[in-house]
């Protein structure tokens, strides 16, 4: 099972003008923490990016105010694991570069509280990726592996010279 975000996932996006800042909403938050708490936290880009864009390279700046265990990217989703070492109102600033030379910065605050936690978090090792590839191989293997008359199948794959086609309704 491949670990991906759930929690902690903040959007944000252009304003309802279609211009090119952020919205102007009061600001992008993440729920309050404990002193010495960890948990990941994200940031989509998905509604910044123009069609075809994608994230090649970003970056979390938390300051002194946590320990960053890892980085990951899943899809448009940006996410580091945070564990906070010092109380107070604190600034995130996640920044990403796109595979069209744009660059998108995002601020987010988070409040730690003064108590610390009951259970202080070590740092995690970062979650591993998928261990399914498909290569080549494996989908000339699958290609092979199909019938090549479409009356064999019934509902399902068939090797369409060479084409994988499906017959039949996809639900």
């Amino acid at each position: 099972m491949t670990w991906r975000p759930s929690a902690n996932i903040l959007r944000p996006g252009y304003g309802a003008g279609g211009g090119a800042c952020p919205s102007s909403r009061s600001a992008l938050v993440w729920p309050s923490a404990a002193l010495h708490s960890g948990c990941d936290y994200s940031i989509d880009f998905d509604s910044l990016l123009a069609p075809g864009e994608f994230i090649t390279s970003f970056e979390f700046a938390a300051g002194s105010a946590a320990d960053q265990a890892w980085i990951n990217l899943f899809g448009t989703i940006a996410t580091a694991w945070l564990r906070w070492k010092s109380p107070g109102l604190h600034t995130v600033v996640v920044c990403a570069l796109s595979s069209h030379g744009n660059s998108y910065q995002v601020d987010i605050a988070i409040t730690v509280g003064t108590r610390p936690t009951l259970f202080p978090v070590p740092l995690p090792p970062a979650p591993e990726p998928p261990t399914a590839t498909l290569t080549s191989e494996a989908m000339d293997a699958w290609l092979g592996s199909l019938p090549t008359d479409p009356g064999e199948t019934g509902t399902g794959w068939w090797n369409n010279a060479g084409i994988p086609t499906r017959t039949g309704n996809l639900s």
